[in-house]
């Protein structure tokens, strides 16, 4: 599922909830999307660690604005993911 986090200068973030790898070790997925001609520019990424998952349509530039805010608001998407799942048995 995905939960909508902001929308700046028409760039959306959207984040998954709290999954879990096999070794145990908890995760999100967030989504940054751009409507542009013809389709979206988008980059998928992972907290913790932000590494890129997959990118396309975002100049490198924007890539690294993109992972440093997602890095700047991580720990506000992570307490919204728990505070999401916390109703969830």
């Amino acid at each position: 599922m995905k939960n909508f986090y902001s929308e700046v200068d028409d760039v959306t973030l959207t984040y998954s909830d709290i999954k879990t790898t096999d070794d145990g070790m908890e995760y999100i997925r967030i989504y940054f999307e751009k409507p542009i001609e013809g389709g979206f520019s988008f980059l998928e990424s992972v907290i913790p660690g932000l590494d890129i998952k997959e990118t396309e349509g975002f100049s490198d530039e924007e890539v690294t604005d993109l992972l440093g805010y997602a890095n700047r608001n991580a720990f506000i998407i992570w307490r919204l993911a728990k505070e999401g799942s916390a109703g969830i048995a």
